[in-house]
């Protein structure tokens, strides 16, 4: 059985008010463009205050293996840039 690369979209708000459709139709038609196949959206409501260790990301990128794709609408909702970063050596960026 050939395994498939798998395509996550980490978006990250700070606050109920904020949207996150704009984001997700953008990442949909980057994704359609570059044919990653079907993506799963990860949604984490969360102050940019948090460690990165203490939010949904850090399950994400636990779970990414060789060849598996990560989106996120722009760097920042990965981690305030005051608080540590996670690694993300060998990623590709796009």
């Amino acid at each position: 059985m050939i395994m498939q690369n798998k395509t996550i979209a980490y978006l990250r708000v700070s606050t109920v008010e904020q949207d996150l459709e704009k984001n997700k139709a953008d990442i949909l038609t980057f994704a359609n463009n570059k044919d990653f196949g079907k993506v799963k959206f990860v949604e984490d409501k969360v102050s940019g205050t948090k460690n990165w260790k203490n939010r949904k990301i850090k399950q994400v990128i636990n779970s990414l293996n060789t060849g598996d794709r990560l989106i996120v609408p722009e760097f920042s909702r990965l981690y305030n840039t005051s608080l540590s970063k996670p690694n993300l050596q060998g990623a590709s960026l796009n």
